[in-house]
Order: C-alpha cells, then sequence, then structure tokens
C-alpha cells in the first residue's frame, strides 16, 4: 500500500466538521459507503488522559488506517508519550483497536485507544468490530541478554544513576524494570531537589550548607535516620546535581523552592517542574551506552546466590510473556522503590496506613526489592515510618503541583471554617496531621492572581489545572465570597484570615505559626482556591545499607555483591523525609551503589 504525506494526502481532501471532530476527507460526510466502512480522510478524535483531553488524527486510506499522529497531548513526558508511540505501532501494524495497554501507563494508553476509536467514528468504522478483531499484544524484545557484570533492578532515578555509573566504569550492564515504562516515582515527582551551595544559592547571596542541610534532615525525621547515611547525602548532592547536569543532560528552572522543614530555600527545580525531565534525558543518556542494557517489563522475583553466599544474578518474568529468565551477575544494585502501593505491606508495618488512603506512588511501588532481599537474610529498618504527603487530589491522590504555589511562599492553608490551622511549610507530617484533624480531613488553599502571575506555576501546569477546575477541585472567583462559596467554606472568616494574613505580610511576622519565610499579601482577585488531602506518599522503611550502599543482613554483615539505592533502602530519613531529599538521596546512593558494584566486579 503505497503512504502519502500528510502534506500531499491533505492537499486533495477537503475539510468537514463531523461530530464535533475534523474530518479532512475526499469523501465527505455525505458521501456513500457500505455500513461499517470507513472514508478516506485523516479524522480527529479526542480523548481524556491523565492531564486532560488531547486529540489524534488517525489517516485512514482504502479501509486501513495508514498512521497515528498526536496532536496536543500533555501527558507526562517519557511515559503518556511513550505508551502512545507503542500503541500506536501495534494498532497500526495489526490493524485492530483489540490492544494492550503498556503498564504504568494504563489511563493515557486507555485514552489514547479511545481517542483513534472516536476517529474511527468520524470515519465511519464500526468501533466496537476493530475492538473484536485479533488480539496484539507486545512481545519480549529480542536477544535478552542473560549475563552481565552487573545487574540493576528499577528504571528510576537511583536505577538510572547506578546503571549508568556502572556501564562508564567499563562493567557490562543490564537494567531490568517491571512496567512498560521508565521513570518510576521519579517520573511522578516534581524532581526537586536539596542542593546546598548551589549556583541559584550562590547568585542570591543564600547561606547553606552541608552541615546545614544534614541537621534539617535529621530534625526533620525525628533523629531516628542514621547520621552517617545523612551526611552521605548532604555532602554528595551538589556533585549529584552536577552529574545530572553534564552527565545525564538535564535542564533547570532558574528558581528556588523552600520546601517544609528546610530552613533555608536550597531546592532546584528541573525543567518543567517535573522529574519526567530527569528520566527523558538519562534515557537518552543510557541509549548511547553501548555496554548498558535496559529491558522493559521484566519483573525481578528471586536474588540468586552462589555457594560462596554472594549474590550472583536474578530470576526474573517477563510481564509480558509470563516466560522465566535469568540473570546471571557479579553484583546486583536493587533500586526498585518503595511500597507505597501495597496496602498489604503498608498495614503489615502501620496499621493506620489502610485502604482508606490514597497514594501518589508508581503502581510498580510494591516492595519487591524488600522481599528478595529480606528472603536471603537482608535487614529490614524502619518498616512503620510511612509518609503521606499534605496536599493531594482529594478523588485520585495524585500529587497536585498547582500547589506548589505553597512551596513558593504564595499561599495559605485553611479549613472549612476560614481559618488557617498549620504553618504552611512545616513538616510533612505536621501538615497531613494538621489537615487530617480539620472538618471533614480537608484542607483548602488560597492564592491570588498576582502570585500566578509572578511565578508561573498555572502556565507551568496548565493541564493540571484545566482537568482540576473541570473536576471542581479548584475554583477561581473574582471576590473572596464567590471562591468561598464553591466549597461552603465560611466566606466571612476567610475574609478576617486575609485581613489578618495580609497585616503580618506588612508588619513582617506571622504572629499566629511563625511562617518561617518571607510574606506576600494576598490583597486583590482574582483568586484561586483547591480543596485537597494527605496520600501515602513515601515509605522511610526498607533495607538497611551502609554508606557504600551495601545491603546488611540481620547480622549486620554486609551481603556480599548485593546493593541498594534509593526508597528500597531505609534508615536515611528517619520518622519523616523532608522534601526534596528523595532526589539528593536517589542520585547520591544511586552513583554509590554503581560504584561500588563495578568495584566488586573487579
Amino acid at each position: 500500500m503505497k503512504r502519502m504525506s500528510r502534506r500531499s494526502f491533505l492537499a486533495t481532501s477537503g475539510a468537514a466538521a463531523i461530530g464535533g471532530a475534523l474530518a479532512l476527507s475526499g469523501c465527505g460526510a455525505g458521501g456513500s459507503k457500505a455500513a461499517g466502512a470507513m472514508a478516506d480522510g485523516a479524522w480527529v478524535g479526542s480523548g481524556v488522559g491523565k492531564h486532560g483531553t488531547f486529540n489524534v488524527e488517525v489517516a485512514v486510506k482504502d479501509g486501513a488506517i495508514e498512521r497515528i499522529n498526536v496532536l496536543d497531548a500533555r501527558e507526562t513526558q517519557g511515559m503518556g508519550d511513550v505508551a502512545m508511540e507503542e500503541i500506536s505501532k501495534l494498532i497500526v501494524d495489526n490493524q485492530t483497536l483489540n490492544v494492550d495497554g503498556v503498564s504504568g501507563a494504563t489511563l493515557s494508553s486507555g485514552a489514547f485507544i479511545n481517542a483513534v476509536g472516536d476517529a474511527l467514528t468520524q470515519a465511519g468504522a464500526d468501533v466496537s468490530e476493530w475492538k473484536t478483531r485479533a488480539h496484539a499484544g507486545m512481545s519480549d524484545a529480542e536477544d535478552i541478554p542473560t549475563e552481565a557484570d552487573v545487574v540493576v533492578v528499577g528504571g528510576g532515578g537511583a536505577g538510572f544513576a547506578a546503571a549508568i555509573t556502572a556501564a562508564n566504569a567499563g562493567k557490562k550492564v543490564v537494567l531490568l524494570e517491571k512496567l512498560g515504562i521508565l521513570g518510576g516515582d521519579t517520573s511522578l515527582s516534581g524532581g526537586e531537589m536539596a542542593v546546598p551551595g548551589n549556583w541559584i544559592q550562590l547568585k542570591q547571596g543564600v547561606e547553606d550548607s552541608p552541615e546545614t542541610l544534614a541537621e534539617d534532615m535529621l530534625k526533620g525525621g525525628d533523629n531516628v535516620g542514621d547520621p552517617d547515611l545523612v551526611k552521605v547525602i548532604a555532602e554528595g548532592t551538589l556533585d549529584s546535581s552536577q552529574w545530572l547536569t553534564f552527565e545525564g543532560g538535564v535542564s533547570w528552572e532558574h528558581d528556588l523552592l523552600f520546601f517544609g522543614g528546610h530552613s533555608v530555600m536550597r531546592s532546584i527545580i528541573p525543567q518543567g517542574h517535573t522529574g519526567s525531565e530527569m528520566i527523558v534525558k538519562l534515557t537518552k543518556r543510557a541509549g548511547e551506552i553501548e555496554n548498558l542494557t535496559i529491558v522493559k517489563n521484566m519483573r525481578a522475583t528471586e536474588l540468586v546466590k552462589d555457594a560462596s553466599g554472594a549474590v550472583a544474578g536474578v530470576k526474573a518474568e517477563s510481564q509480558l510473556s509470563g516466560n522465566a529468565h535469568e540473570f546471571k551477575a557479579k553484583a546486583v544494585v536493587l533500586a526498585c522503590g518503595g511500597f507505597g502501593s501495597n496496602v498489604d505491606m503498608r498495614v503489615k508495618y502501620n496499621a493506620d496506613m489502610d485502604d482508606k488512603i490514597l497514594s501518589t506512588d508508581s503502581v510498580g511501588a510494591q516492595g519487591d526489592g524488600l522481599t528478595m532481599a529480606s528472603a536471603i537474610g537482608a535487614e529490614l529498618i524502619d518498616m512503620q515510618y510511612i509518609q503521606t504527603y499534605p496536599t493531594c487530589d482529594p478523588e485520585t491522590g495524585a500529587l497536585l503541583y498547582v500547589d506548589d504555589m505553597r512551596l513558593e511562599s504564595r499561599a495559605i492553608m485553611v479549613n472549612k471554617e476560614g481559618d488557617r490551622f498549620v504553618e504552611e511549610l512545616d513538616r510533612r507530617d505536621v501538615l497531613s496531621n494538621a489537615i487530617k484533624s480539620q472538618t471533614g480531613g480537608m484542607g483548602y488553599m488560597l492564592w491570588n492572581q498576582a502570585a500566578a502571575d509572578e511565578t508561573g506555576l498555572l502556565k507551568q501546569h496548565a493541564d493540571e489545572y484545566d482537568n482540576l477546575e473541570k473536576r471542581g477541585i479548584i475554583v477561581k472567583a473574582d471576590t473572596l465570597e464567590e471562591a468561598a462559596a464553591h466549597f461552603e467554606i465560611d466566606a466571612d472568616e476567610l475574609k478576617k484570615t486575609v485581613e489578618r494574613w495580609n497585616q503580618f505580610a506588612k508588619d513582617g511576622k506571622d504572629a499566629d505559626f511563625n511562617y518561617r519565610a518571607d510574606l506576600f499579601t494576598i490583597d486583590a482577585g482574582p483568586y484561586y482556591l483547591n480543596s485537597y488531602k494527605p496520600a501515602v506518599h513515601y515509605t522511610m522503611g526498607g533495607l538497611h545499607i551502609t554508606t557504600n550502599a551495601e545491603v546488611l543482613d540481620e547480622s549486620g554483615a554486609a551481603i556480599p555483591g548485593l546493593y541498594a539505592a534509593g526508597e528500597v533502602a531505609g534508615h536515611k530519613m528517619g520518622t519523616n523525609r523532608l522534601g526534596s531529599c528523595s532526589m539528593a538521596d536517589i542520585y547520591t546512593f544511586g552513583r554509590i551503589a554503581g560504584d561500588q558494584a563495578a568495584n566488586f566486579v573487579g
């Protein structure tokens, strides 16, 4: 079948609006065709993904789909866009809508298939028939390696740091990711990174040091975390940020955020205010390294030990075919995240963290690394400490990035009664507990147009804002009374609260909660108000490791050949993790784990 370019195809076509979708077709809507037959043309269908409505163009010729173009999707880079690309190939190659979604991007996958179906409907197709055609699924990659010097389990930030570091040391590396997309919780995060001595601090004259960060982290975790592990993170994060910039190719915003519990503003922000910037760039860098192989849809199930007791490989199972695989190695790095999405494991260690609490985490955060390592005698530590993030979508549990207005020091938190109830930049656990005690277990965040304009945050997260506005989770209003009415908040009390806040801003001191950052007035509309509640975000417990990322057994001895980095490794954050310290951790200990594994191989 001859394929036509978009330009030549559209040049020979007319245009007509059909059912709200754009149809570019020489046949037109009134052309005669058999029932279920498709009219030639470039038809546009819509779907609703994680970040709102998007459109796809489906080019149809002689009853077949020639190509699919995504026109304006705003799905997460490295996740939703990857899913769409892979599903497009399945649909076009097999001429069916009976296709698999991509694990880890199920919402985007389903929305994309629906959008293609919508376009086919505009073309006159019987979409139900397309959905019952022969099934087309993704298959295992060809020539999956069976041996490596180092196997890394987990394709998030820690896994990439370990894999790239080991590969740059000349070792043959295989990185296993159980989902169909890479990134894990790193991609879902804002990617902000606590970095004392960063270039923006230096430019702005902010005094900071690794010692101050370490003090903040230990205090923020009630001094339960291991000071030696915390010191490694605090002293290594500046170098890790430089590694991301120059080795990983990551770009940064020229701004800082002030996370709760920190004593100074020190957190740098990846371009786009999302961790997907890191994963997209690290994926590209990894693809340039000849001795590094990434295998997706491969779930590690068991660690293999040799006769000496050293870890010598990983057993795994394909998530596509179900086939069993074994990857022989001389060292293994576990970087497969925590257990925030595993309700049974959460409740096992902390009965309060049941299924009534939603989670911000990737579906892959099931504690697989903890299960595998403890099965060979690894020690688990601090497992009862599970963090909730205070400002999450009350319906889905997803992180709310528009609520970073709080971290920009431009918003206040109020309750149903219209009153402030906590210092907005306090620790995450303090905020979460405060919110839980409010009417309906809900909090509300208020800021104004001036804050939106000066930070650019709503433009940066326009997709999320549109989604929240359509669902009534956020409202924009000209007056405080109108904003309050949307959530049935006491408007008179809210006005008094804002007046009191504005006076604090003018005085330069918060007499109620001792706000730790600069105070900005909220003295003119339009106003923005949104609802939120806490959701499980991070598990502080995990494998007990040394400062060299070695995994310890229950007797306190290092298990030869086994290393861990990132959320799978515990005893660093104590009872509570300060925001932006996870990125400092995963890239610092990820690189240490990769380096130590390479050294162990020799």
